[in-house]
């Protein structure tokens, strides 16, 4: 017998870790037919990860009203999902009736994942603040800085252009004294 466990097509394939409202929604069949769920006697969820078996979850046959069938809603407890890290992790379903157990799949567990919420990400907290706040804080804390000695005063250096398109010209005295057209900018050099 080909044993299939299926998560149903609107089903979530992932939960974040200390959520007990996301329900998972499975289809169970047997060499492709659904399974008549409402014989059973019990059905538990168990779940394991690489390491191997972790912990399992009852299903209530009563839950099982209103489902098509081979349906079956799985709606983790807190007591699931305890302390259980961000990971992936597998799920089988094992249905006991009158013949015995049966487990679903028969091949390898169907497979879901655990992400972190928001508590359990890692990283540095980053604090918030308005633009106005921080400029005001960098305010106060240039004013607390010790201020030094004046430093000495710089040498001068080449006055820059009048005019937008102006040329100086950097000349002895001599130099100038020989222009016949004396209408530039004329800096006498010393």
């Amino acid at each position: 017998m080909d044993k299939k466990l299926e998560f149903t097509t609107k089903s979530p394939r992932q939960i974040k870790q200390g959520d007990t409202e996301t329900t998972f929604t499975f289809i169970c069949k047997s060499d492709g037919s659904a399974v008549d769920l409402t014989k059973a006697t019990s059905i538990t969820a168990k779940i394991g990860n690489v390491s191997g078996y972790l912990r399992s979850q009852p299903i209530a046959i009563t839950s099982l009203t209103g489902l098509k069938p081979g349906w079956l809603n799985l709606q983790p407890t807190s007591t699931l999902m305890a302390g259980l890290p961000a990971g992936n992790y597998q799920l089988e379903i094992w249905v006991t009736d009158q013949a015995g157990t049966s487990i679903y799949p028969s091949d390898e567990p169907l497979g879901f994942t655990i992400t972190n919420n928001i508590e359990n990400s890692s990283g540095a907290s980053i604090t918030t603040i308005a633009f106005d706040d921080f400029v005001q804080a960098m305010n106060k804390a240039a004013s607390t800085i010790a201020k030094g000695d004046k430093g000495d005063k710089g040498d001068i250096g080449p006055q820059g252009p009048a005019g937008k398109d102006a040329v100086v010209n950097v000349v002895t005295q001599a130099q100038y004294n020989a222009l016949t057209d004396k209408s530039g900018l004329y800096v006498i050099q010393g």
